[in-house]
């Protein structure tokens, strides 16, 4: 890290500390643009549907389960508020199938874009006692 940085306080105000490339200039028209927009888009839906049936999947089979002639629980209540149930347990977790590819998708955009690294500064002009110093201090640290 210390070879990134000065080793003076003082660091060079006319430039950031790191390094971003300019942002990709866009190929294609604004019409295939848009079609691979909504591809993506759905794609996305498709993705989010496919995750939210698995992760019900379990809370179906455990409702069935606990189903003896319409009493749920101890309580008899008909088929129609049943069906409710089921459907609002449906949409509770196609919201968490959406809030997990909602990140998983973000991770993906983010990891295939560029890198923001640090800005390399160059070794020459640089005196050899600032970094002997520098191995000195982290050899007493350990």
């Amino acid at each position: 890290m210390n070879s990134f940085y000065p080793q003076d306080l003082s660091a060079p105000a006319d430039r950031p500390d790191v390094e971003v490339p300019p942002p990709p200039v866009p190929q294609g028209s604004a019409r295939r643009r848009l079609m691979r927009g909504l591809l993506h888009a759905a794609a996305f839906a498709g993705v989010t549907f496919i995750v939210a049936v698995l992760l019900f999947v379990p809370v179906l089979v455990y409702n069935l389960g606990r189903v003896e002639a319409l009493e749920v629980a101890g309580r008899h209540i008909p088929v129609s508020v049943f069906i409710d149930e089921l459907g609002a347990l449906f949409w509770g977790t196609a919201i968490i199938a959406l809030s997990f590819t909602s990140l998983m998708s973000g991770l993906f955009f983010m990891t295939t874009g560029t890198t923001i690294r640090p800005r390399p500064q160059s070794m020459a002009g640089q005196d050899a006692m600032a970094h002997l110093t520098v191995l000195r201090l982290s050899r007493s640290e350990r």
